[in-house]
């Protein structure tokens, strides 16, 4: 995936109807009256938004076999378990602890929970928002980890409740500004942290309610129960909100608007419900909806995790998203996706598309530099560049005292 590089210098011009002389990668220059796009692409840190399911099933163990966990304890909140048994909720707050201390500079970090009340009520506003704008990351760091101390605040006071309003919770993300600014030169992306299936969905199309006592087998299948029971005022609500090969609806659907708006969402399973059943299914939907699936680009199923496997033509592992049976592996997750957030300074995903691969110009420190096996590479079909040899060696070793000014000018249409 395109990674983060926060040293590289930024540039973007806008020109419409003008004549300009212009640099292309072939010897002759082009001069003419177009509609054109003159882009250059920066890293900067980018948003993420961490989107935290505070569901009652939350209470519940992390292993129910551990001898200190007494049996159905965490099935209601009258019911707790003691402090000697590892819930959801206690080992996720105990890794999202560690993770935003130790890496809460990596990126401009915000919070939002849901639900809301304790039934259904999606998110509606934004726990903790992302750090004031900022046109670099030069010295940011330490408003970054003070943001970074407010998440962890805002977690830490977790007490669950309620259903599982993820697609509702998601599309109202999608109006956040934070993320929907597309002048901040930064990449947008939504940290999904869930341990059940998403329901609390009124528009269910495989709601209950309109066959009540009389549902078919088929019926009752299509709803998939989420809850105790999908009778009366949870014969929608209690359904599990997707249809399977409908990418448009519900969860997924919500995924794929945002997606649409230029936001990635990253799905992170937590806890044994997604070891199996409709879990994985649902959140591998998400996953690859979201544009964040898991990756394999060495085709190695080791690069996906214990028990999961390489699709050798798509790169992508089976179980698409990040899976986290206890806080260790959360932990673990969350580096993984932490470190892409630092980036491979040398591939860059072009913002915009030439309208032929002979209309991209590459210009390093001011010099016009031509493709070649020691330069860069273009591929036309991802749009991506990658710079070989020892350019990439320069950008890797680029630094605020020696920084690198990359420009990509690109004639998008005629």
């Amino acid at each position: 995936m395109m990674r983060s590089f926060g040293l590289l210098s930024v540039l973007v011009l806008v020109a419409s109807c003008q004549t300009y002389d212009f640099e292309r990668v072939t010897p002759l220059a082009v001069g003419q009256t177009t509609d054109k796009t003159i882009v250059a692409s920066k890293r900067l840190k980018p948003n993420v938004m961490l989107l935290v399911d505070n569901s009652g099933s939350m209470l519940l163990p992390t292993n129910t076999a551990n001898p200190n966990c007494p049996a159905n304890c965490g099935n209601s909140a009258s019911n707790p378990c003691p402090g000697t048994c590892p819930t959801r909720v206690s080992e996720m707050k105990s890794a999202m602890a560690t993770f935003l201390q130790s890496s809460g500079a990596i990126a401009r970090l915000g919070v939002t929970i849901y639900p809301t009340d304790n039934v259904c009520k999606a998110a509606s506003n934004i726990d903790v928002a992302f750090p004031t704008p900022t046109v670099t990351d030069d010295g940011t760091d330490s408003a970054l980890t003070a943001n970074a101390s407010q998440v962890n605040t805002r977690i830490q006071m977790l007490g669950p409740t309620g259903g599982t309003p993820t697609g509702p919770s998601l599309e109202f993300l999608g109006t956040y500004g934070g993320l929907t600014d597309n002048n901040d030169f930064r990449d947008d992306f939504v940290l999904l942290l869930t341990d059940g299936l998403p329901n609390c969905n009124d528009n269910n199309p495989n709601q209950l309610c309109s066959c009540g006592a009389m549902c078919t087998a088929m019926q009752t299948m299509a709803c998939n129960c989420t809850t105790s029971t999908c009778a009366s005022t949870l014969c929608a609500k209690g359904c599990l909100d997707f249809v399977s090969g409908d990418d448009n609806a519900g969860a997924v659907g919500a995924v794929k608007a945002l997606r649409q708006k230029g936001i990635r969402t990253i799905v992170v399973g937590f806890g044994a419900d997604l070891a199996g059943g409709t879990g994985p299914t649902v959140l591998n939907a998400m996953a690859r909806a979201g544009g964040f699936a898991r990756e394999c680009q060495m085709g190695m199923d080791s690069e996906c995790g214990t028990g999961n496997t390489c699709n050798q033509a798509t790169k992508v592992c089976s179980q698409a998203f990040f899976q986290a049976a206890n806080g260790a592996e959360l932990a673990a997750a969350l580096q993984k996706i932490s470190q892409s957030f630092q980036g491979d300074p040398c591939v860059f995903t072009l913002s915009a598309r030439p309208s032929d691969p002979r209309y991209l110009s590459v210009v390093i420190d001011g010099n016009n530099v031509q493709e070649g096996s020691g330069t860069f590479s273009y591929d036309f079909g991802t749009n991506k560049v990658t710079f070989l040899g020892d350019l990439c060696t320069r950008l890797t070793r680029s630094t605020t005292q020696n920084p690198v000014n990359v420009e990509f000018r690109i004639v998008e249409r005629f």
